[in-house]
């Protein structure tokens, strides 16, 4: 099931470049609830990608916590650069590596959303992640799908994407849940040659590999406009008995006049998309969350 919340936050319009929009949470969100003994922590890793190099940043769930999410946000206000790897490693660490094709340091960070059990309760320990990935090839100058399904049983609870083409001239125009089951990444490939990418879902299963009957995984999304040569923000929470575990993002626009600035659970129940408009075009996009909760 996919609601829609109305929250939008962070919009900054200038007239000769773009600025970067402060992430603002909204104060009317609450903080995480426990599902079935369950709970969240968000780990966030910044790092640094030199002038015309990649980077890479591992956000890693503490012991005993399963990954169910991740996302990233880049910290820099110039524009040039891609994330061409936004997804889970395994089952307890996201990673996030950029290209930076700009002449200074590129700042950005990994986000992480790290399942554990309130204490005295079993929590987390009767389960365990599994990461279940789809690669395709994206024809050159075409648009391609990637769609990653858990197995029936499990909960999708995140995901995230991986791009095997380090320039400048694709997009990942959405990175996100399309029903309860599956992680869809979907691409803009301006390349004269096919580029491979592949779509990530991360599957919360039980250790005994009885399917999940106990909880159940929604999601809720929050639609805004981003205006020419600006950047907007939109934030979206889970619902006061739910437990937000993943996320993601969708832009109504191919081509590569905009860059997502922002993907990430900045805080427990906030999941932020900041897209940047780099032209005089504006742009509608959405910012998704993915909630647990009891069955």
């Amino acid at each position: 099931m996919r609601k829609k919340h109305a929250t939008a936050s962070g919009l900054t319009a200038v007239g000769t470049g773009i600025a970067l929009a402060m992430m603002a949470a909204s104060p009317a969100l609450a903080g995480p609830v426990a599902v079935r003994g369950i709970t969240t922590q968000i780990v966030t890793v910044t790092a640094t990608a030199a002038a015309g190099e990649t980077g890479e940043a591992d956000a890693t769930c503490g012991a005993g916590d399963l990954l169910v999410g991740g996302g990233y946000v880049v910290n820099s206000t110039f524009t040039d650069w891609r994330i061409y790897v936004d997804a889970p490693l395994n089952g307890t660490t996201w990673l996030v590596e950029p290209v930076n094709f700009d002449s200074q340091p590129l700042s950005f960070s990994a986000y992480a959303i790290c399942a554990s059990s309130v204490p005295g309760k079993k929590g987390v320990s009767g389960f365990t992640t599994d990461v279940v990935d789809t690669q395709v090839n994206a024809p050159a100058n075409s648009t391609a799908e990637a769609d990653a399904t858990c197995p029936a049983g499990d909960l999708r609870t995140g995901g995230g994407y991986d791009v095997y083409n380090v320039s400048a001239n694709w997009s990942v125009y959405l990175n996100g849940p399309i029903n309860s089951g599956t992680w869809t990444a979907e691409i803009d490939n301006e390349v004269p040659l096919a580029t491979t990418f592949d779509s990530f879902a991360v599957c919360l299963a039980k250790k005994n590999s009885k399917p999940i009957t106990t909880m159940t995984v929604s999601t809720v999304y929050t639609s805004a406009t981003v205006q020419g040569n600006s950047v907007q923000a939109a934030d979206v929470s889970c619902g006061a008995h739910e437990l937000m575990v993943g996320g993601g993002h969708e832009i109504f626009s191919i081509g590569q006049d905009w860059n997502i600035q922002a993907s990430a659970p900045v805080s427990q129940n906030d999941w932020q998309v900041r897209v940047a408009d780099l032209d005089s075009v504006s742009r509608d996009f959405d910012s998704t969350a993915v909630c647990l909760a009891k069955a």
